[in-house]
This record gives structure tokens, sequence and C-alpha cells, in this order.
């Protein structure tokens, strides 16, 4: 899987600006201490279901995690962040402006990809998806300083988070010879939005007033205040967690018994596992 994630890498960073000082930044943002989450389980989806990951199939993953990158470059604006990755925002090397200006470039980056793949029913997929994305920062944006109901949680989670992680895997199924788009959908979404719970987890446990400063309010602060009792908020939403992931993990078991679905499994587990707070 290392020379797959180098092969997605080298794809991302594929683009030309000739402005040498902003191609940099955005390198360096692209490159630096990122999980490759999507595309690690783009990968042992489709081997674990024992095909090939072709040209297109790459292509498509690594347009996924562009799509997925400018979407973090405009979050860093709304969230008015100074470093994402261990390393300087964009709005902070420079300013909003050209942050909005830079998410913009790789997002048209990124559908470009999808685009040239040449498939309609991926290009309408992956148009969804991002529209979700947008429509759920939308929703964020003017829902600040409200606590929301778990099911509007939810519903944001699987826009802003899982609907990408969806977009890819169910992308992936279409230029497959047989795994199942409706399977590949449905992994997606349940592994993403308990993806999104465990990252806004681990920011309640660490950071526990970094969403609060921007009036955002996520599942273990929807807890807190049921339950008023920090500790638990916290062992309530990993009960979350866990019913989220045994979703994920029911349709992985119809899978084909192999070493692929066995590390896919353990890519689950790792990526949901519980913190350990500072």
């Amino acid at each position: 899987m290392n020379n797959f994630i180098l092969d997605i890498e080298s794809e991302l960073v594929s683009f030309d600006l000739p402005q040498a000082g902003l191609k940099q930044v955005l390198d360096t943002l692209i490159l630096s201490n990122a999980k490759r989450i999507r595309p690690k389980l783009a990968y042992l989806f489709i081997k674990s279901n024992n095909e090939d990951i072709s040209t297109e199939q790459k292509k498509l993953i690594a347009a996924g995690e562009v799509l997925h990158t400018a979407s973090l470059i405009h979050d860093d604006i709304v969230d008015a962040s100074e470093l994402r990755r261990g390393v300087p925002t964009i709005n902070v090397l420079y300013d909003s402006k050209l942050a909005v200006l830079a998410g913009d470039f790789l997002a048209s980056y990124g559908m470009k990809k999808i685009i040239s793949i040449n498939n309609m029913e991926i290009i309408n997929i992956f148009q969804a998806a991002f529209e979700k994305m947008c429509r759920a920062e939308i929703f964020q944006y003017f829902s600040r300083g409200a606590i929301p109901s778990m099911n509007e949680y939810i519903k944001k989670s699987s826009d802003k988070t899982a609907a990408l992680f969806a977009a890819i895997l169910q992308g992936c199924a279409i230029l497959s010879a047989n795994i199942d788009t409706e399977t590949s959908y449905n992994l997606g979404i349940s592994y993403g939005i308990a993806f999104q719970i465990k990252n806004d987890l681990d920011a309640f446990i660490n950071t526990p007033q970094r969403d609060k400063k921007n009036g955002t309010y996520t599942a273990p602060d929807i807890y807190y205040s049921q339950l008023n009792n920090f500790n638990s908020a916290i062992e309530k939403t990993y009960t979350l967690i866990d019913n989220m992931q045994g979703e994920t993990l029911k349709i992985i078991n119809n899978f084909p018994d192999n070493n692929y679905k066995e590390q896919l499994i353990k890519l689950i587990e790792e990526s949901l596992c519980k913190t350990i707070s500072r």
C-alpha cells in the first residue's frame, strides 16, 4: 500500500502554478502529516473485493483527496485556524482572500480529474457530494451558537464528511468489474459519519473550547448539554461511535475472506479507537 499512497501523493501535487511560493505552500499543506484515510480505505476496499486498482480508480481516489484538501482550506478560513497538519494555514501565511482562491483552485483541479475519467455517473456523484459538503458548511454557519439535535448533527456529519467517503468508494465501484455500488455507498456513509464523530470527540477531549469559540457544537456537546457531566458525555459519544463502527463492520463482513479484508477492518478499528486524553 505504501507505493500506492506515494503514487496518489504524486498525483495530488501534479498541478502547475506560476506563483512558486503559493505552489510550495500548497504542496506542503497537501503532503504534510496527512492521514490519507480516504486513499487507504479505497485501496483496501478494492483489494478486499479481489480486484486490482486501475489507473482510472487511482485518478478518482487522488481527485477525492484533492477535494478534501480544498474543503480543509475553506474550513480554516471559516474557523480562522492558524495551523493545519502542523503547518501555518494559507489564511495566516497570506490572507483569507488568497486562501479562498487557493481552495477554489484545488476544487477545480479535483473536479478536472473527475471529469477526465469521462463517466457522467461519477461526475454527478462527485458534484452531488461537493454540493452536500457546501450545504453542510452553510447550515453550520447559520446554526452558530445553537446546540443542534442529534439528528441534525448526524445529517451534517453525513453531508460534510461521509458524502465524500461515499463518492470515492461508489466511484471506484462503478469503475470495477464486480463491486456493488450500493454496498460501497453504505460503507462510505457509515464509516464517514463515525470518522467525523471521532474527530469531534478528540477535539472535545483535547481542545474543549476550540469549536465553542466558533459557536459549533458536536455530539459530545449535545450529550454534555443533556447530562451535565464531561466523562458521561465522552462515554455516550463512544457508544455512538461503536454503533456506527458496528454498522460499518457488518458491511465488510460480507466481503471475501482475505488479508486485505483483515487490513480494512484493522484500519477502521484503529481510526475509531478510544483516545487517551491529555
